[in-house]
């Protein structure tokens, strides 16, 4: 990274559709009274993450498309749905509140392993641990308080879409939205 360059704090995510982010922002906003999380996750934030990035200078932005090209150059589209939500962390002291995904889970994982290894050659490490595929919705749970309602509800529906498209994404801390949209790759097929 040259010294001339801020870093830009980057990951790699597919997008959700306006009506899916709209009907789980309509049911976070009922949730907030009752589920006391600190930081909930703003309307337009919403995505699934592929691979996290992590600080990258802004010279990389082209190389990493290319690599997200052809990351996805066998990829077909892919049906997904939002459904469901459960936690991370503790059950009466949640770190992470998210909504479940589910679908085609095998292409989603393909597409991802394809992310990974196509990022390894650029350097990227990926992280080590299992790929969770969710949509984040708020994170930290109160201090002092205790979740005791079972949010885990299969049938929360907030609907179906299909991805065509990888998103790279910077994190622009302290904004609201806080991901700007730097690169989007649509799939070749």
């Amino acid at each position: 990274m040259s010294n001339n360059s801020e870093a830009w704090r980057l990951f790699i995510a597919v997008p959700l559709p306006s009506s899916v982010k709209q009907m789980i922002a309509d049911w976070c906003k009922e949730q907030r009274d009752q589920l006391f999380f600190q930081k909930w996750v703003h309307k337009e934030d919403y995505h699934i993450t592929v691979q996290f990035l992590g600080d990258t200078s802004p010279e990389r932005l082209d190389e990493l498309r290319s690599a997200a090209i052809r990351a996805v150059a066998n990829i077909r589209p892919i049906h997904m749905e939002a459904l469901g939500c459960g936690t991370f962390g503790r059950a009466d002291q949640p770190r992470v509140l998210w909504a479940g995904v589910h679908g085609e889970l095998e292409l989603l994982e393909q597409l991802q392993n394809n992310v990974i290894e196509e990022n390894r050659k650029l350097g990227y490490i990926p992280e080590d641990r299992p790929y969770r595929p969710h949509i984040t919705l708020a994170r930290k749970y109160r201090a002092g308080y205790k979740l005791e309602t079972d949010i885990t509800g299969a049938n929360l529906q907030f609907g179906s879409w299909t991805i065509d498209a990888l998103v790279i994404y910077r994190t622009n801390m302290h904004h609201q939205p806080m991901y700007e949209k730097v690169a989007e790759i649509p799939f070749a097929k």
